[in-house]
């Protein structure tokens, strides 16, 4: 968010810097703290319930990233590799439709988080194809910078950050958002 608020102030002109990114993160305004708890909730979920279909479903126990491997990556028969990847991307699909224009909006707008979510499943509902190929963007782009000892994310991050930016404010009329009232939710 830090990182939208950089790309917002270099967007007017203005220069911007740490400060720049640190003012993301107003104490008096609790919408991106609500929000990440409400990802954090969602990521949990997300985790329980991997590791229940690999806890039911599994072939044999999975306590390490080695038995992960062994027992379900590489196993020889059954599908339950392809059908953790599959939950995956059933649950990471609703949280990119909800945050891929909420965070910046938040940053940019004095909206609810509820009304940043629905805008956010709006412009995903109306742009399905460019919306599916920036998942797989941001996706295969976070796996390279992950792959050079996270190293690539110096430069994967801020790159995805400022994009980011630029998509939500190409695919978001934000002319009318600035006369609604703002609530925390």
């Amino acid at each position: 968010t830090g990182l939208y608020n950089v790309s917002r102030e270099l967007e007017r002109g203005r220069k911007a810097g740490l400060r720049t990114a640190l003012a993301a993160w107003r104490p008096d305004d609790t919408r991106l703290v609500s929000f990440g708890l409400l990802l954090g909730l969602a990521g949990t979920g997300w985790v329980l319930t991997s590791a229940a279909l690999i806890t039911g479903f599994a072939g044999a126990p999975v306590d390490s990233p080695a038995d992960f491997l062994r027992v379900v990556v590489l196993a020889d028969r059954g599908y339950l590799f392809e059908a953790w990847m599959l939950l995956g991307g059933f649950l990471a699909a609703p949280m990119f439709a909800s945050s891929v224009v909420a965070l910046p909006l938040l940053v940019d707008k004095r909206i609810s988080v509820l009304g940043a979510v629905l805008i956010s499943w709006r412009v995903v509902m109306e742009h399905p194809a460019p919306m599916a190929l920036w998942a797989a963007l941001i996706m295969g782009l976070t796996a390279a910078g992950m792959a050079s000892a996270l190293l690539g994310l110096i430069i994967v991050v801020p790159w995805l950050a400022h994009a980011s930016w630029h998509a939500y404010r190409d695919l978001v009329a934000t002319t009318d958002l600035d006369s609604q009232p703002t609530r925390s939710w």
